[in-house]
């Protein structure tokens, strides 16, 4: 009668991958993965889990969280399986095979501590409370074999209920059918269950989910989304007043207490993404969670709409980078703050701060590696330098913009040639990394391709003043409101130990000097939370937003007398008060603009 049942299985299955999962039967934080295999016609195939997916620009071995790997014939025999590296297992007498069983064990709390996935990125299985599934953690694919399509069982509490961002689902019971046309599509749509707390918009023509896990209850959900839907009518009529997709989702996680990772954050996806975030009052939960939203719904464009073809055909197991992490991750970072400004969500001011702060962190880098070739090797020869994307990246977005909307008198942007780019190639159609530049020239202005062969494939440094200046902005303009700072320091990398490092301290102004940095100051806490660069940017941002007058900083540092000596832990804190930043180019408003640079700051950031 067993065997009846699974050779009707697996004549059912075809050409497709039949995975099911069961979350009521958790157990020492493992899930039991099942999959009816495809027809195979070879004698030996190697099934694989991925080595790196995208947008976590890290390589991770999923593999590693598998377990007890077996693959069986219709007789329910054991075939011979080897496991080649960290993430395949080649399996002999394919023709034979059936059935694939193996245990996951989930990455949030493991004892594997070799290499820790940052949370938003990997998977959590709390049995009767939460279900975070990245879905690369659980389900993989044969060599050869990734256009096949999926259909994913998971049988899960009653009292639960999963969100995702794929359309074709089917409910039966407790059981929900996925499918999915190929495991590129399968590995891009993480999946939330829980017992539901879950809001649903309309924007732009598309729903948009947002479910959301708070153990302690802090906020709802319908709060988060009346905080969120203010960016996304934002990003809407930025994007012409419809969304290039049907369904979005985000799946909102909040913990009270420390992550395994130390960090905080999102990962995006074509059509969601997954916040891992401490648990925070409404007012301050929202302006975070708004902030990163803001930049990782833009992904719906770059890579959704416009990829190279290293993204449109990832090799998951040996991942080849697109020497275009300036479009990818630059210009979605610079249109995350340009959205905010134009659209009267931000003050001119807060958005000139913005673009200083980008400048001063992109001053820790190494300003003459030309950006395609730190992107292209941003997994090996260049990783320390990645960060980088979202510093001079986005500038280099920003100085794009300007440039384009000066030779159009206007009319014509980064928006626009955005949109163009959209249609040029669209979700089904990759790009050639060496065909991209001539493509933008076409849309567009010779200029701009002498501007991206110097400023974005040479090694010249942006010419941020003149590109700023069309659009009547200057430097030199010292502030004199007060407002809250780190302390006037610039913070880098210390690739050796992955560590932020304070790398300059000749601008520090009175509240850094109440703090006591000093350079080479390796940064371990900041406010009691592990500072990562994973956690850094919004852990920085919520400070600088939501500290009060008199609230105290304290920050943890490992401290050395010189670059090389011996180090040693050093609290540092103070009460905070305002102060008159310290800058070297405060950006200003020119007072006296001509017609041309009014119209250019119009079309750029709207008019104020």
């Amino acid at each position: 009668m067993i065997l009846s049942i699974v050779m009707v299985s697996n004549s059912l299955a075809g050409n497709n991958y039949l995975f099911s999962v069961n979350l009521e039967n958790c157990t020492d934080d493992k899930l039991l993965i099942e999959l009816q295999s495809p027809e195979l016609n070879v004698s030996e195939i190697t099934y694989r889990l991925p080595k790196m997916v995208p947008g976590t620009y890290e390589i991770y071995d999923f593999g590693r969280f598998v377990s007890e790997f077996k693959a069986l014939d219709a007789e329910g025999k054991e075939l011979k399986v080897e496991q080649t590296d960290k993430n395949s297992w080649k399996i002999s007498d394919a023709k034979k095979l059936v059935k694939i069983t193996y245990k996951v064990e989930d990455t949030w709390d493991t004892n594997i501590k070799e290499k820790f996935v940052f949370e938003p990125g990997g998977s959590n299985f709390e049995a009767g409370k939460n279900f975070m599934l990245n879905t690369h953690c659980l389900f993989g694919y044969f060599d050869g074999m990734l256009r096949n399509p999926y259909t994913i069982n998971i049988t899960h509490p009653a009292s639960f209920y999963g969100t995702c961002s794929l359309p074709d689902v089917s409910y039966n019971g407790n059981i929900d059918t996925y499918s999915v046309p190929d495991y590129y599509r399968l590995q891009d749509a993480p999946m939330m269950y829980n017992v539901p707390d879950t809001t649903v918009l309309n924007v732009g023509g598309a729903q948009i989910i947002i479910s959301l896990y708070s153990p302690n209850k802090v906020t709802t959900s319908k709060f988060i989304a009346g905080k969120i839907n203010e960016i996304l009518a934002a990003q809407e009529e930025y994007l012409g007043g419809s969304l290039p997709i049907k369904k979005y989702a985000y799946l909102i996680y909040l913990t009270g207490v420390e992550s395994g990772s130390g960090a905080s954050g999102a990962l995006e996806h074509s059509y969601s993404s997954m916040y891992f975030l401490p648990e925070m009052q409404g007012e301050q939960l929202a302006q975070t969670i708004t902030s990163v939203s803001a930049h990782e719904f833009f992904h719906i464009v770059t890579p959704l709409s416009i990829h190279a073809e290293q993204i449109g055909n990832f090799d998951y197991n040996n991942p080849q980078m697109s020497e275009h992490l300036w479009l990818y991750e630059g210009t979605t970072e610079y249109a995350a703050g340009l959205v905010q400004v134009k659209y009267g969500k931000m003050s001119v001011d807060e958005y000139l701060h913005l673009i200083e702060d980008k400048m001063s962190g992109a001053a820790a880098y190494n300003d003459s590696l030309p950006f395609t070739v730190m992107s292209r090797e941003c997994l090996t020869k260049y990783h320390e330098q990645y960060n980088n994307v979202y510093q001079k990246g986005a500038l280099i977005g920003m100085c794009l913009d300007l440039k384009l909307r000066s030779l159009s008198d206007g009319k014509y942007g980064l928006q626009e040639l955005m949109k163009d780019l959209s249609k040029t190639y669209g979700k089904e159609r990759s790009f050639k990394d060496e065909e991209l530049f001539a493509q933008i020239v076409k849309l567009t202005y010779p200029e701009i391709g002498d501007f991206l062969k110097r400023y974005v494939a040479g090694s010249e440094p942006l010419p941020i003043s003149e590109t700023l200046a069309l659009a009547g902005i200057g430097f030199g303009v010292q502030s004199k409101n007060k407002e809250f700072t780190l302390g006037g320091v610039s913070i880098g990398l210390n690739a050796a130990t992955n560590r932020l490092i304070i790398v300059n301290t000749p601008n520090m102004d009175d509240f850094g000097k109440a703090m006591g940095y000093q350079e080479y100051d390796e940064i371990l806490k900041f406010n009691g939370k592990k500072l990562t660069l994973e956690n850094a940017q919004v852990l920085i941002s919520d400070y600088i937003t939501n500290v009060k007058e008199g609230d105290v900083l304290k920050v943890v540092v490992l401290r050395k007398k010189t670059e090389k000596g011996r180090a040693k832990k050093v609290k540092l804190h103070s009460k905070v008060f305002r102060v008159i930043p310290s800058r070297k180019s405060n950006l200003a408003l020119l007072p006296d603009p001509t017609p041309k640079q009014l119209q250019v700051r119009a079309a750029w950031i709207g008019k104020h």
